[in-house]
């Protein structure tokens, strides 16, 4: 398998001169691709170049995830952040592309784009006041008049976008789960992307598999993993 690590200075002087809440020291992913691709702060090269060495053909291992964590949390605990029962993330890619089929069935569920000024009906954790200021698509289901089930774009899908994969986000309030509300609004932003020519990516945790099976129903094929690693400050109160 083809690898590469990549020194994310940049990333750790943002972190350590801001005194940061969380850090993300490490992550990676695993492509048909691109191989396997490591962002790593310069500090802790060392551990990224060993675990290339020994877990290059096989770096979502059981065993290769825990000897990675092993070596971090002792890590970051000298930097005055702590491992979490979250701070090892691990999960699936997967893409959609213009090329693609897409189900277009939706229950006779109608998502809405939404709009600036939508906010104040929304009930899911997503800041869609700042994601329309962003310049990102989104798309919802509402009952009773409130926002319960929203598909957004992580970023802006402009012309430069194209280059790349635009990845998506879902989310459903738990009272409204169960009744196809992730499965229609995603179909809507997919679909609005696919006619515009870009490729859609969706990311999942390994364990979400209702959340693997709504991108699956809607015509996502997985590509490959994700790894990324969270450190949280230790701060003087103990919290």
């Amino acid at each position: 398998m083809r690898t590469e690590l990549i020194q994310d200075a940049d990333g750790e002087a943002f972190v350590f001169g801001n005194r940061w809440d969380t850090v993300i020291p490490l992550s990676f992913t695993v492509t048909e691709e691109h191989g396997l691709r490591m962002e790593i702060f310069p500090r802790i090269a060392p551990i990224g170049e060993t675990f290339l060495r020994r877990f290059s053909s096989s770096p979502c291992s059981r065993t290769a995830l825990s000897w990675l964590s092993s070596r971090l949390s002792p890590e970051i605990s000298t930097w005055g952040y702590k491992k979490d029962a979250f701070s090892p993330c691990y999960g699936r890619i997967l893409r959609l592309r213009p090329i693609d089929g897409i189900c277009e069935k939706s229950e006779n569920l109608s998502p809405f784009e939404i709009k600036s000024g939508d906010s104040f009906r929304n009930r899911t954790t997503y800041d869609l006041d700042a994601t329309r200021e962003a310049g990102c698509l989104a798309y919802g289901m509402e009952e009773n008049g409130k926002i319960v089930s929203v598909a957004v774009t992580h970023d802006a899908p402009d012309s430069e976008a194209k280059a790349r994969p635009v990845e998506v986000g879902v989310e459903t309030i738990p009272r409204a789960r169960g009744k196809g509300y992730a499965t229609a609004c995603l179909t809507a932003l997919a679909s609005a992307l696919i006619r515009e020519g870009f490729t859609v990516e969706y990311r999942c945790r390994m364990r979400n598999v209702r959340s693997f099976a709504v991108a699956r129903h809607v015509g996502f094929r997985e590509i490959g993993r994700y790894y990324y690693y969270v450190g949280r400050r230790v701060h003087d109160h103990g919290i």
